[in-house]
């Protein structure tokens, strides 16, 4: 009888032990899964801080972006064919400026970037100014603008858009903005890839002229349109490819000028840019009604020549800059430059910079050839 109730209350003693054993592990299960969820929901937050980032723009403003732009919008005309350098092969240019269109028209970035032709114009005029309401109907996640447009800057800023101010432009400030715009989509390190492949081209031809006195380089004049002519407006390609530009002796950047200024500094090259309707047959030819070309010397020596067109006009500043440099060398110093085939030039940077094969066809067009 004293083992049989011996034996019950060990039988009973083990099933609360067991019980309790049960009720500790369950209690260290929930412990450990209120700690898995804790640890997954930090990670969680940490995971979207991360995603968030900022960039400081030229007026020292900073900029906070929750993801990287999907959608974005460009008040000036170079911009977009920055952004598909930087971006390749994108749709994200919902909105730009009229004239960005009109360049994109006349040029191969048509066929390398179709998408561009869907972007919309309504809400920027040709001078940048911006129709805040048709802007917002685009809801752009950023704008980039130049910074010297404060007025539209304020208008855009005071809707509540994300506004980007880049440099003006001029070369040193477009390596500066594609570093900038390239922070803004997250690929610094593709800005700074473009950049250095930018110093490269140019480099490889000021390292030519180096030795080349002031008294020695061609005279060489830009019409920006009709007798309108670039004073300092294009240094950036002028200069490092060894041209000399007597509008210099003018104040300002563009300048009306007479055929007796042309007969006094009488170029030995000109160039006609891709503003004005000018070709250089209408100097060779001596299509222009009330002007005589005939006794200027580059006309009589037939270096008049229509600058290219790219993926953008070839003589603002921009991505293509160093191809501008190189061509415009190759023109002002043939012998020196004779081992420069401006094609293959052409095609290795197109692929380099733009992953883009360019056909003989489309090299011809941008050569004009």
């Amino acid at each position: 009888m004293k083992r049989r109730i011996s034996l019950l209350l060990f039988l009973v003693l083990a099933l609360i032990l067991n019980a309790c054993g049960g009720s500790s592990q369950s209690n260290k299960n929930e412990i450990s899964e209120n700690k898995e969820k804790e640890a997954s929901q930090v990670r969680e937050v940490k995971e979207v801080k991360e995603s968030e980032y900022s960039v400081t723009d030229v007026r020292g403003k900073t900029i906070k972006f929750e993801k990287t732009p999907e959608r974005i919008a460009t008040v000036d005309k170079p911009l977009p064919s920055i952004i598909y350098a930087i971006d390749g092969k994108t749709d994200k240019i919902v909105g730009c400026n009229p004239s960005s269109i009109k360049a994109f028209e006349e040029s191969v970035l048509k066929n390398m970037y179709p998408q561009l032709a869907n972007a919309n114009t309504k809400w920027c005029s040709k001078d940048s100014v911006v129709n805040v309401e048709e802007l917002l109907k685009l809801k752009p996640d950023v704008v980039f603008i130049y910074s010297n447009i404060e007025k539209e800057i304020e208008k855009m800023e005071a809707a509540g858009l994300k506004v980007v101010a880049l440099k003006r432009a001029e070369f040193d400030s477009i390596k500066e903005n594609i570093k900038m715009i390239s922070e803004v989509l997250q690929k610094k390190e593709r800005g700074d890839l473009l950049v250095e492949y930018m110093d490269k081209g140019i480099n490889e031809v000021t390292s030519k002229l180096a030795e080349i006195k002031d008294e020695d380089k061609p005279k060489v004049i830009e019409f920006y349109s009709d007798m309108k002519i670039a004073i300092k407006t294009y240094d950036h390609w002028m200069k490092p490819s060894g041209a000399y530009n007597p509008a210099h002796e003018l104040k300002g950047k563009l300048a009306e000028v007479d055929m007796e200024q042309m007969i006094v500094w009488n170029p030995d090259i000109i160039y006609l840019g891709n503003h004005s309707d000018l070709m250089p047959e209408d100097f060779i030819e001596n299509k222009q009604e009330g002007r005589n070309w005939s006794t200027i010397k580059a006309v009589a020596n037939k270096q008049v020549y229509k600058i290219p067109i790219g993926v953008y006009r070839w003589d603002p500043p921009g991505v293509e800059t160093p191809l501008t440099v190189k061509w415009a060398a190759k023109i002002q110093y043939p012998q020196l430059f004779s081992d420069m085939d401006m094609e293959v030039e052409l095609k290795n940077f197109f692929e380099y910079v733009y992953d883009y094969k360019l056909s003989d066809d489309e090299v011809a067009t941008i050569l004009r050839k």
